[in-house]
């Protein structure tokens, strides 16, 4: 019995070249072309650009570290998980990323989403 991968949820009707997808945990976003895209050789520069400014938004913000993983396992679409440890946290690196849909989490603050609006109209990142 075979069973088929997960839809993708960065390919959405947008005319923006990327898409982020927001998660529970302050500041936590995944990072990816609005297009279908499995090999590295495609990797548009404006995905590591985008993702670049938004971990330098998170340190400005507070953030002690910003995070990134490529795993694309789930969903074989390559993608960027950026997320952040701020100063309360207790777990770090790979504990604290597999906590992001397990433990208690710090609310986006006001201060984050509009960072999060001002860089998506910067990169032309479509925010869902």
């Amino acid at each position: 019995m075979s069973t088929s991968p997960p839809a993708n949820p960065f390919l959405i009707a947008t005319e923006k070249p990327l898409v982020a997808i927001r998660g529970t945990r302050n500041g936590y976003i995944m990072l990816a072309p609005s297009r279908e895209l499995v090999n590295y050789a495609d990797l548009p520069d404006a995905l590591l650009l985008a993702a670049k400014a938004w971990a330098i938004a998170l340190e400005k913000l507070g953030s002690p570290r910003a995070y990134w993983i490529t795993l694309s396992e789930l969903t074989p679409h390559l993608h960027i998980h950026l997320f952040p440890r701020w100063p309360e946290d207790i777990l770090k690196g790979i504990p604290l990323f597999e906590s992001r849909d397990s433990a208690p989490h710090p609310a986006w603050t006001p201060q984050l989403d509009e960072a999060l609006a001002a860089w998506a109209t910067q990169f032309s990142v479509e925010v869902k």
